[in-house]
C-alpha cells in the first residue's frame, strides 16, 4: 500500500480510495503522478525536526505551515517533474556530426553507471536510440557524495550557438534575502531534468556507453545553453514575485518580514511551481528559518557573514607553489572580498607573482606573500558580520588611498546613530596610477568607489563622502588648474553628494590596512 506524504487521516483516505481494485495504474499515474512515483518523499514531522521549527514557531504557526504544505503535498517528490513552459533546443553552427567513442572505465565504474542509467530509464529521463551524434558519459566520484554520471559535451558545445541570459547578481541577492525575518529555501528536484528536450536536441545530445547509445529526453547537465533555458524558465515563473521570491538556478529563496506575509508568499510560490508541473526535493528545503546558508553566505535578521564551510576551506589551503595554485586561492578567498577591508591591497604580493607570460610556472615565494595569506585567513576566520543595506537611509562612502591601492567602505548609521560597514571594496594601483599625486589618488579613489557601487548610489541618491584628505573637501567648489582633478570634478557633478573631512584616527576601518596592509593582525 502507498503511504501518504503527510501522516494525516484525510490523505490516507485519498490513497486508500485510489488503490481500490477498480483503479488502474495508468489512471493513478495520471491523477497523482508524484504520489505514485515516490509516496514516502515528505513527512511533516521530519520537516519540524530537521528545520527546528519548535524553537522558532508557535504551535499555531506550525499548524498553519503544515496545512499549507499538505495542500501542495504532490509537488514534493524525489522524482523530477516535467514542465510544459519551455523546451530545450540545440542550434548548431556546423553540420558535421560529433562522434566520440566511450571512455574506458573499470568494471566497478561500469556497474555504477549501469545502475544510474537504469534509474534514468525508469523515470523516462533517457531512452535507448541510435544517433549520428554521440558524446561520452563519465562517472564523477567525489568523497562523501554519491557517484554522479555526467556527459562530456565539450566537443558538442564548441559547435552549439551560444544563447546568453543575464547572470543574477549574487551580492544583490544575498543582501536582499539577508534583510528578512522569515526565510524559506526551496530546491527543485534535479532541476535540469525537469525541462524536456526537443526532438532535434534529443538526437544531438545522445551519449554512448560501450554497451549502448541513449537519447536524453530531459535537459542534461553539461549543455552550454542549459543555464540559459533554466534561468529563463525560473524568471518566467517568478516574474511578479521579485519582492519576496528570487531564484538562482534551481534554488528559490522566499523571504518576508512577518509570519502572515511569509505564509502568503510561500503559497504563491508553491502554486506557481505546481502550475509549472515542477517538483521540489523535500530533504533540501528549509522552511521558515530566521537564518540560512544561501549562496555561500549565512544570512538573516538583517545580517550576513561568510559560510563556515568555505571559510574552513580557505583556512586549510596550503601554501601555493605555482601560479595555478595562487589563482585557486585568490578565487576561493575572493568570493568574500566584500568582508575584508583593502582586499586587493592585501593580496598585492600574491597578484604580483602572477605577472609574466608563463601562466602555470613556479613562483618565488617570499615573506610578504606569507603575511598576505595569513592576514586573509585571519580576517575570514574572525567571522566578520555585515548588515544588509537599508536603502531608506543615507549611504556613507568612506575612502582612503595608500601607496599600494584604493580602499572604500560603504557604511550606514543605525537608528541609534552607530555607524556600521555594509561592504568593503578595494583595488590595487596600476603602474600609471602609482605616479598620481596624493590628492589625485584620493580623488581617483572616490570615483572608483562611486563607479563600483552604482548599484547603491545613482544620480538621484543623496550620499556622503568621507575622506581623510582635507584638500578634497573643496573639490565640489574648486578643482584648481589640475586638468585631471578638473575632469574628475566635472564627472562628480552628476551625483548628489556632500563631502566631509574625517581625520585619519577616526577613519581607521579604511585607513588602517591601507597604511600598513601586510603587518596588521
Amino acid at each position: 500500500m502507498l503511504k501518504p506524504y503527510f501522516k494525516r487521516p484525510e490523505l490516507v483516505n485519498i490513497v486508500n480510495h485510489l488503490e481500490t481494485e477498480t483503479t488502474t495504474s495508468s489512471e493513478l499515474e495520471e491523477d497523482f503522478p508524484y504520489m505514485l512515483a515516490d509516496p514516502n518523499a515528505f513527512d511533516f514531522q521530519e520537516v519540524i525536526e530537521t528545520n527546528n521549527l519548535r524553537e522558532r514557531l508557535s504551535d499555531d504557526q506550525i499548524r498553519q505551515l503544515e496545512n499549507l504544505l499538505v495542500k501542495y503535498y504532490r509537488i514534493f517528490s524525489n522524482i523530477p517533474g516535467k514542465t510544459n513552459l519551455v523546451e530545450h533546443d540545440i542550434e548548431l553552427i556546423s553540420d558535421t556530426p560529433i562522434k566520440h567513442k566511450p571512455y574506458r572505465m573499470t568494471n566497478r565504474q561500469n556497474d555504477l553507471l549501469k545502475a544510474e542509467i537504469g534509474k534514468m530509464l525508469k523515470y523516462n529521463i533517457i531512452e535507448p536510440g541510435a544517433s549520428e551524434f554521440t558524446s561520452p558519459m563519465i562517472l564523477v566520484e567525489t568523497p562523501g557524495k554519491e557517484p554522479r554520471p555526467c556527459i562530456d559535451y565539450r566537443k558538442l558545445n564548441e559547435i552549439t550557438r551560444t544563447q546568453f541570459y543575464p547572470i543574477p547578481n549574487i551580492e544583490q541577492r544575498v543582501e536582499t534575502v539577508a534583510k528578512a525575518r522569515y526565510i524559506t529555501l526551496i530546491d527543485l528536484t534535479k532541476g535540469y531534468w525537469q525541462i524536456p528536450l526537443s526532438k532535434r536536441a534529443q538526437g544531438i545530445a545522445a551519449f554512448a556507453k560501450s554497451w549502448d547509445v541513449y537519447r536524453p529526453l530531459r535537459m542534461p547537465f553539461g549543455l552550454k545553453n542549459a543555464p540559459f533555458y533554466f534561468s529563463k524558465m525560473m524568471n518566467e515563473i517568478l516574474e511578479v514575485c521579485d519582492e519576496y521570491a528570487i531564484p538562482y538556478l534551481d534554488d528559490i529563496a522566499i523571504f518576508s518580514q512577518t509570519w502572515d506575509e511569509h505564509l502568503k508568499h510561500l503559497q504563491d510560490v508553491l502554486e506557481r511551481i505546481n502550475r509549472a508541473k515542477l517538483t521540489i526535493e523535500p530533504s533540501k528545503c528549509k522552511f521558515a528559518q530566521d537564518e540560512v546558508q544561501y549562496l555561500g553566505h549565512i544570512v538573516g535578521h538583517g545580517k550576513r557573514s561568510p559560510a563556515e564551510l568555505k571559510v574552513k576551506a580557505t583556512q586549510n589551503f596550503p601554501i601555493p607553489t605555482t601560479k595555478t595554485e595562487i589563482r585557486a586561492f585568490l578565487g576561493l578567498a575572493g568570493y568574500y572580498r566584500q568582508y575584508i577591508p583593502m582586499f586587493s591591497v592585501i593580496t598585492a604580493p600574491l597578484t604580483d607573482l602572477l605577472k609574466g607570460r608563463n601562466k602555470k610556472g613556479k613562483i618565488e615565494w617570499n615573506e610578504e606573500c606569507t603575511n598576505a595569506i595569513e592576514l586573509l585567513k585571519d580576517k575570514l576566520t574572525s567571522k566578520p558580520i555585515l548588515p544588509a543595506p537599508d536603502f531608506t537611509k543615507l549611504f556613507i562612502l568612506q575612502t582612503d588611498a595608500s601607496y599600494l591601492g584604493y580602499g572604500v567602505v560603504l557604511a550606514e548609521k543605525d537608528n541609534e546613530g552607530r555607524e556600521h560597514p555594509i561592504l568593503y571594496i578595494s583595488k590595487k594601483f596600476m603602474s600609471a596610477e602609482r605616479k598620481y599625486s596624493t590628492t589625485e589618488k584620493e580623488c581617483a579613489d572616490i570615483l572608483y568607489g562611486i563607479k563600483k557601487l552604482k548599484g547603491y548610489i545613482d544620480g538621484q541618491t543623496e550620499f556622503c563622502i568621507q575622506t581623510d584628505h582635507n584638500p578634497l573637501v573643496w573639490l565640489k567648489k574648486n578643482a584648481g588648474t589640475n586638468q585631471r582633478l578638473l575632469r574628475w570634478a566635472l564627472a562628480l557633478q552628476a551625483h548628489n553628494y556632500t563631502i566631509e573631512h574625517k581625520k585619519g584616527k577616526d577613519n581607521l576601518n579604511v585607513d588602517c590596512l591601507s597604511r600598513n596592509p601586510l603587518n596588521t593582525h
